[in-house]
C-alpha cells in the first residue's frame, strides 16, 4: 500500500506540475500575443519611419539643389558688390585727393593772409610802444616838475625870459 500511496502522491505532484505548466503555457501564450502585437506595432512604425526617411531624403535633395542655386546667386551678388565697392573706392579716393589739394591751397592762402595781418599788427604795436614811452617820459617830466614846485608860468618865464 505504501506503493499505491506513493504513486498517488506522485500522481498528485505530477498533476500539480502539469497544472503549473498549464499556467506557465497560458502566461507564455499571453506573452507571445503581446510580443506579436509589439512586433506588428514595430513593423508599422518601421514602415512609417521608412516613408518619412524617403520623404526626408527627397526633401534633402530638393533643399540641396535649392541651396546650390542660392549659393551661385549669392556668389554672383558678392562679385557684383565687390566690383561696385572697388569702383566707389576709386571715385572716393579721387575726390578726396582733389579736396585735400583744395584744403592745402586754402591753408596756404590763410597762412599768407595771417602773416600779412601779423606784420600790420607788429607795426601798430611798435607805434603804440613808442607812444607809450613818449607819454611815460612826459609824465615823468611832469612829475619831476610838479615835485620841484615848478609851475607853468615859471616855465614860460624861463623860456621867454
Amino acid at each position: 500500500m505504501a506503493t499505491v500511496k506513493s504513486l498517488e502522491t506522485e500522481v498528485a505532484l505530477v498533476k500539480n506540475d502539469v497544472s503549473q505548466i498549464g499556467n506557465l503555457f497560458e502566461k507564455l501564450e499571453v506573452a507571445l500575443d503581446k510580443i506579436t502585437d509589439v512586433n506588428n506595432n514595430i513593423s508599422q512604425m518601421l514602415a512609417v519611419h521608412e516613408q518619412r526617411l524617403s520623404e526626408g531624403d527627397r526633401e534633402f535633395k530638393e533643399m540641396k539643389q535649392e541651396l546650390n542655386v542660392a549659393e551661385n546667386k549669392f556668389d554672383n551678388e558678392v562679385k557684383e558688390l565687390h566690383s561696385r565697392l572697388t569702383t566707389n573706392t576709386r571715385e572716393i579716393e579721387n575726390k578726396m585727393s582733389d579736396e585735400i589739394d583744395k584744403v592745402l591751397e586754402a591753408i596756404k592762402d590763410l597762412k599768407s593772409h595771417m602773416m600779412e595781418n601779423q606784420e600790420k599788427l607788429d607795426k601798430r604795436i611798435t607805434a603804440l610802444e613808442k607812444w607809450r614811452w613818449i607819454i611815460l617820459g612826459a609824465f615823468i617830466a611832469g612829475g619831476v616838475l610838479v615835485g620841484n614846485d615848478v609851475t607853468f608860468s615859471s616855465v614860460m618865464n624861463m623860456m621867454g625870459g
